[in-house]
């Protein structure tokens, strides 16, 4: 549902390189998680050679969850960073900081040949990750939100959300490539570094493309909080809470459909390395393609509608959809039943960006923002992947993930509740509940 046909030519072009500008950070961003999920196997066996294949395996897991601890950091200093200093600036800083932890990663030495200091450079790359990724989502957020027309915030945030589909594809495809043209020896000895180096590429494309933007007109005509992160926590408590606990089921799903579900396929399903990244194309595609629908729909219906819908949907057939795997373990089966699960969560996914953004007043809006994104996807979404092998591991259930999703699906439906109860809105700030 495209709404560019209520804009001039001018104005499309302008708002093209707004959406550019931020979707190339994002897609960085996840394009490096999903990667390594991608390559979680790869990666146990050349930096976590324990000699058994289950403990390797939970400790490449761990690290991909380390990388979240550090975000919380991130999203407070860079997201604070940005309320006093601009969305520009703050998407300028973050886009360098994941260059350089995707570097690092790149260029680390092997457990073979540097011993337990090529894990260490390899865990120091995902914290440099976590930490520019922790600041990378509030900024764009309160940069496309602020610089939408009032009737199509929601449209234009939802952008967000493509950009961890176009993520997700690219990585899909390069872990798809790179398992077809190399041997499992030559991907163990240096081929799973060529998917994190083509991530770098993506750096100085996104460096042009985010100095041709302007910053935000209501930054630029407001005043700035001098402590963003003091009087955050100080007179957002109860909103920041009552969001992450909406925002947990975006957080299981993203991981747990876009990086989880190759391993899987292949550890549970029984599906080849190759056969396993489809189901992480189809999630793409969805994620691609449905986001802007939502988010236009939400301009018009509202944004909790749509969350409401969402999160029923997915409570309803997230279970019915991994028997019908179990049950069918083909690799149509698999696609279908995915890509079907991730139509379900992108009817909340188009709105919810914008329904953040809108709970937070623009002086604290990028560290608000930060904090919610960045608390939900450590506890909620980094530690999914470990928790899950885990339980997987000690209980034998072939349901996991899908239970899994389950506990957030009923929490984020306790927090519609609340959302839905609120008497009055924000204060400064377009309220959420004004469209719902």
């Amino acid at each position: 549902m495209s709404t560019d046909n209520a804009l001039t030519p001018e104005q499309r072009s302008k708002f093209r390189r707004i959406l550019a500008s931020a979707l190339v950070g994002n897609m960085l961003e996840f394009y490096d998680l999903f990667v390594y999920g991608f390559l979680a196997i790869v990666i146990a066996k050349a930096f976590f050679p324990t000699g058994d294949a289950y403990t390797s395996m939970l400790a490449a897991a761990a690290t991909f969850g380390v990388s979240y601890f550090i975000r919380p950091l991130g999203a407070m200093v860079i997201g604070a960073y940005s309320d006093k200093h601009g969305r520009k600036a703050g998407m300028m800083l973050t886009i360098w900081l994941m260059g350089a932890g995707t570097l690092v990663i790149a260029c680390a030495p092997t457990y073979a040949t540097f011993g337990v200091i090529g894990t260490l450079i390899l865990v120091l790359g995902k914290v440099l990750q976590g930490f520019s990724a922790g600041g990378e989502f509030g900024s764009t957020v309160s940069f496309v939100t602020e610089h939408a027309p009032a009737r199509m915030k929601g449209y234009f945030a939802s952008y967000q959300v493509v950009g961890i589909g176009l993520a997700t594809g690219l990585a899909s495809i390069v872990g798809l490539g790179t398992n077809k043209l190399m041997t499992p020896d030559t991907l163990l000895s240096w081929g799973w570094r060529v998917p994190f180096l083509i991530g770098l590429a993506i750096v100085p494309f996104g460096y042009w493309v985010r100095r041709r933007v302007d910053e935000t007109p209501e930054f630029k005509a407001s005043s700035h909080e001098r402590n963003p992160i003091r009087n955050t926590l100080a007179t957002a408590k109860t909103r920041i809470a009552a969001a992450i606990g909406l925002y947990s089921l975006a957080a299981s799903t993203n991981y747990l459909l876009g990086v989880f579900i190759p391993l899987y396929a292949q550890k549970t399903l029984g599906m080849s390395a190759e056969d396993s990244m489809w189901g992480a194309i189809g999630y793409s595609v969805a994620q691609i393609v449905l986001p802007p629908v939502f988010g236009a729909l939400s301009d018009r219906v509202g944004r909790l509608p749509l969350i409401t819908t969402g999160t029923l949907l997915t409570v309803i057939l997230t279970i019915p959809a991994f028997h019908l795997m179990v049950a069918s373990p083909t690799v149509g089966t698999y696609v279908s039943c995915v890509t079907a699960l991730t139509a379900c969560v992108m009817v909340f996914q188009g709105a919810m960006p914008a329904f953040i953004a809108e709970l937070f007043p623009h002086e604290t809006r990028t560290t608000s923002i930060a904090i919610v994104h960045n608390m939900t996807f450590a506890v909620f979404g980094g530690l999914s992947l470990m928790i899950c092998t885990w339980i997987a591991n000690a209980t034998g259930s072939k349901f996991v993930p899908a239970y899994y999703v389950m506990v957030t699906a009923v929490l984020a439906l306790v927090c519609i509740l609340y959302f839905r109860k609120r008497a009055s809105p924000v204060a400064a700030s377009a309220s959420v509940l004004t469209n719902a």
